[in-house]
């Protein structure tokens, strides 16, 4: 076989793996957010207060940011398909335990262990579609992976409110294990195998010396506060509106659900759009720009009377998130090449699970002590000044220029 029909063959498996990826990826977050709109109701039956409520919602995001480093390091060193695969029998696993849980901490168990799951399985899908893509269309092959994600987060809420509404609360976490069933499949049957190459700091040097290289770097910190800032609000967020429709604006489980859907809905439609923007622009004016909305329809939330003013927020936090997150992800995808692709959405993914976890308890015990009013509105100072902050350390960034890391460039 000639060279030049060898990389086609190439290039044919490797969009069919991304495809299959992705797929798998949209089943899974599909499964993940049929719960959404439920868990907080279904958390408050089983006689949880709201920092319970809180701690519930914060497990899975806390637990995730633990490991989510180990995995993203370790699928550089190992074949990121078997860890895939690992990760998705004990995702099937846990939506059947839900069925069993009878009291509040039995959710809280379920939730830690949710969070194992999801830390072998969201850097791990990031870092391999990174690492498959080139740098000219990263933007694009990112945001196309992203809208898998979104998607499925879209789908969810909706279907499972609408399950829940027409079956009883057993029937989303019976359509998450089928669901999980289905991306298994589909990562067994198409993603091709990836086996790791030589690291791109392969040098005589730790693995704390890396990640600690890594945090030196402005542009680096400057995106973890990003994403870390946005996602404590976002933690208070996930924790709060469905107590905040039902109980304020009477609203059922189905229409929870939908108000949730158009957020992750519209985050979806525009990633791969916003993915090629972020390939021919500067992506740290769309990253920053796009976040800055986050913070103005988190303070807006409590002044909500009705469906439609809630539903014209999330709307906006849709939009903030749809216009910054190609950008922001394939600024990672940058300086993943120069610190190891695994390693760095793992870092990502660590903080930004951290400060959703403080988020959710935050926001709990905000709603116990103060009411919803000064969660949400807490949301709103947490994302701006984080966005402030980030902006400052991103103030160096030259668009497509990345600064090799000098202590990665010494030689043994």
């Amino acid at each position: 076989m000639n060279p030049g029909q060898k990389e086609k063959n190439l290039s044919r498996q490797q969009s069919q793996g991304l495809t299959a990826l992705v797929l798998a990826m949209f089943s899974m977050n599909v499964g993940v957010s049929l719960i959404v709109p439920l868990l907080p109701i279904y958390s408050e039956s089983l006689g949880a207060s709201g920092f319970l409520i809180g701690a519930i919602f914060a497990a899975n995001p806390f637990v995730r940011g633990t490991m989510m480093a180990t995995f993203g390091a370790l699928s550089d060193r190992r074949e990121k398909k078997s860890i895939l695969r690992l990760g998705l029998v004990g995702y099937i696993a846990v939506a059947l335990g839900f069925l069993f849980a009878t009291t509040a901490m039995h959710l809280l168990i379920l939730r830690i262990l949710q969070g194992v799951v999801s830390a072998m399985l969201a850097p791990v899908a990031r870092a391999y579609a990174g690492q498959m893509s080139r740098s000219e269309s990263q933007g694009a092959v990112m945001g196309t992976m992203n809208a898998g994600f979104f998607a499925g987060f879209a789908a969810g809420p909706l279907i499972g409110g609408a399950l829940a509404d027409l079956f009883g609360m057993d029937a989303p976490f019976i359509g998450m294990a089928l669901l999980g069933v289905v991306s298994l499949a589909l990562v067994h049957r198409s993603v091709p195998e990836q086996h790791p190459g030589p690291a791109p700091d392969a040098r005589q040097i730790s693995e704390t010396s890396r990640i600690f290289e890594m945090l030196r770097n402005d542009i680096i910190r400057g995106l973890l506060l990003m994403r870390s800032s946005v996602a404590m609000g976002r933690g208070i967020f996930s924790a709060l509106l469905p107590l905040f429709a039902q109980m304020v604006l009477n609203l059922s489980s189905t229409q929870i659900g939908l108000v949730i859907t158009l957020r992750a809905l519209l985050s979806s439609l525009l990633q791969p759009g916003f993915g090629r923007v972020a390939d021919r622009h500067n992506r740290k004016w769309l990253a920053v720009g796009g976040f800055a909305l986050s913070p103005l329809a988190f303070f807006l939330i409590p002044m909500s009377s009705s469906m439609g003013h809630l539903v014209m927020l999330t709307v906006i936090l849709g939009l903030s998130t749809g216009i910054s997150v190609p950008a922001i992800t394939s600024l990672t995808v940058d300086r993943g090449r120069l610190y190891g692709m695994g390693r760095l959405m793992g870092m990502e993914g660590m903080f930004q699970s951290f400060a959703m976890a403080t988020g959710s308890i935050l926001g709990g015990t905000a709603m116990d002590v103060f009411g919803f009013d000064y969660a949400f509105t807490a949301a709103a100072v947490i994302s701006g000044l984080g966005l402030l902050c980030a902006q400052w350390l991103l103030r160096g960034y030259s668009d497509r220029h990345v600064p090799a890391p000098k202590a990665l460039l010494k030689t043994p």
